[in-house]
């Protein structure tokens, strides 16, 4: 049996959330396990930034040569760590992702990079990406298709 509820102080129901909580609890008749978790970010920050990292794989390169949206979204994500691994406010969160690794391929020559990946973001992960990503797009001179938007 499993079971999310979301809990937002800021939410006008969320008496309604502790209240479903409370009632799912008495009515499960077994032990339960509550874990408590930072929210997971929103389908809009991922579209914000997954339309920023498209707009720097169109416009830029990475030493004269054009490179997929996918490629430069796992470039940008591992140079966002570096740049973030000792924020006080952020070091917690990438604490929680371990550490890349470079690994030998498993049936051809090459390496494959394994480790972090957005889909783990929680929602003051995605907000800081998005903002890194406007930082990294103004210093390659990134034309943004989509106006400005505040980082949800």
């Amino acid at each position: 049996m499993r079971r999310l509820f979301a809990y937002d102080p800021a939410n006008p129901k969320r008496e309604d959330v502790l209240a479903f909580l409370c009632d799912f609890i008495r009515e499960a008749g077994q032990k339960v396990q509550i874990v408590v978790t930072d929210p997971i970010k929103s389908r809009e920050q991922e579209q914000h930034y997954h339309a920023q990292i498209n707009d720097i794989a169109a416009q830029t390169t990475l030493y004269g040569k054009k490179l997929p949206a996918e490629s430069w979204k796992r470039l940008l994500i591992d140079a966002f760590k570096h740049d973030t691994l000792n924020d006080p406010d952020l070091a917690p969160l990438w604490a929680k992702f371990g550490s890349a690794e470079l690994l030998p391929a498993l049936n051809h020559p090459g390496f494959v990079v394994v480790g972090e990946q957005s889909r783990q973001f929680g929602v003051r992960l995605a907000r800081a990406f998005i903002e890194w990503l406007y930082a990294y797009g103004a210093e390659c001179d990134v034309v943004w298709t989509e106006p400005k938007r505040k980082a949800a």
